[in-house]
C-alpha cells in the first residue's frame, strides 16, 4: 500500500488507490476544475519507476470522457528533507 500526498499545481492532494508492485508505483489524485460557473472532477493517474536516484513518472489526466496528453517528469528527493530524516 502507498499512502501520502502529492502536489498538483503546488497544492498537496491525498493519494488514493496507491500501490507498489515490483519496480513500479501507481496512485491517483483528484482535483476539481471550475469553468463557466460549473465544476468537474479531474482524475490524475500517476505511474512511476525508479531510475538511479530519481523516480520517473508518467501522469495521465482524465476529465469525464476526455483524456489529456500524458506528462512525463522526474521526481528527486529534497536534500534538506533527506538530511532532516537522517537525524
Amino acid at each position: 500500500m502507498l499512502q501520502g500526498t502529492a502536489s498538483y499545481l503546488g497544492v498537496p492532494r491525498g493519494v488514493q488507490e496507491g500501490r507498489v508492485d515490483a519496480n513500479e508505483l501507481r496512485f491517483v489524485i483528484r482535483t476539481t476544475e471550475v469553468l463557466d460557473g460549473g465544476s468537474r472532477e479531474l482524475v490524475h493517474r500517476y505511474r512511476g519507476r525508479p531510475a538511479g536516484g530519481d523516480i520517473w513518472f508518467v501522469m495521465q489526466t482524465e476529465r469525464g470522457s476526455s483524456v489529456h496528453r500524458q506528462v512525463e517528469f522526474a521526481a528527486q528527493r529534497d536534500s534538506a528533507a533527506s538530511a532532516a530524516n537522517r537525524r
